[in-house]
């Protein structure tokens, strides 16, 4: 009886209908992406925060033309602005012109004597929050007593008009939307180069 020989085994990789493998393949890298969330919500954020910086803009400029068209007080420089104070903040500006002596709020010198006798010296190179608007610049504000008060100014020997106007309500916000704005406006600049730059890394496909 004939026996016949087995058959030779399949070469590596097996035979047709055999699954195909490849020994010692490296593992493919993980990919980083870009944190696309971020970066839209960053978009949101900052267009906010530029909406904030326009509109107190626009505000701290009808507030300004208010006080240089009708102060409460005004007068040239060197010369003293006189009126009744009440209990509240005031602001002394700078209002341009173009006939006026070329002069900036870091040149005014001003003597602020209230009601009571107490005497505050205010200096335009010196301010906690400086604004210029238009043809406005500060040059400082002060907490009055109700009564007479006077404001002398001295503009490094210029002749320039100062005016004295109550702090509006106004100022204030727009002074507060500025700043808010100014914050909104770098939380959303840091989003954005976060979610480019601090990719994310997820498995390979």
């Amino acid at each position: 009886m004939q026996v016949n020989p087995p058959p030779p085994p399949p070469p590596p990789g097996g035979g047709p209908g055999a699954p195909s493998q490849i020994w010692g393949a490296a593992p493919k890298p993980p990919k980083r992406r870009m944190r696309k969330g971020w970066i839209i919500s960053g978009i949101l954020v900052a267009v906010f925060g530029l909406l904030m910086l326009i509109g107190g803009a626009v505000a701290s400029l009808i507030s300004r033309t208010a006080s240089s068209l009708d102060p409460v007080a005004e007068a040239r420089t060197p010369g003293t602005a006189t009126f009744e104070a009440k209990d509240a903040t005031y602001d002394v500006l700078l209002v341009r012109r173009r006939a006026d002596s070329f002069r900036e709020a870091s040149d005014f010198l001003c003597t602020v004597t209230l009601a009571n006798g107490k005497v505050i010296e205010l200096d335009g190179r010196f301010q906690a929050v400086s604004d210029q608007t238009a043809n406005t610049e500060s040059i400082g504000s002060f907490d009055a007593v109700p009564g007479h008060t006077s404001v002398f100014c001295d503009a490094d020997g210029g002749d320039n008009r100062f005016v004295v106007d109550e702090e509006s309500l106004l100022q204030r916000l727009s002074l507060w939307f500025i700043l808010g704005g100014t914050g909104v406006l770098l939380l959303g600049t840091g989003m954005i180069l976060g979610g480019v730059f601090l990719k994310k890394t997820t498995p390979a496909t």
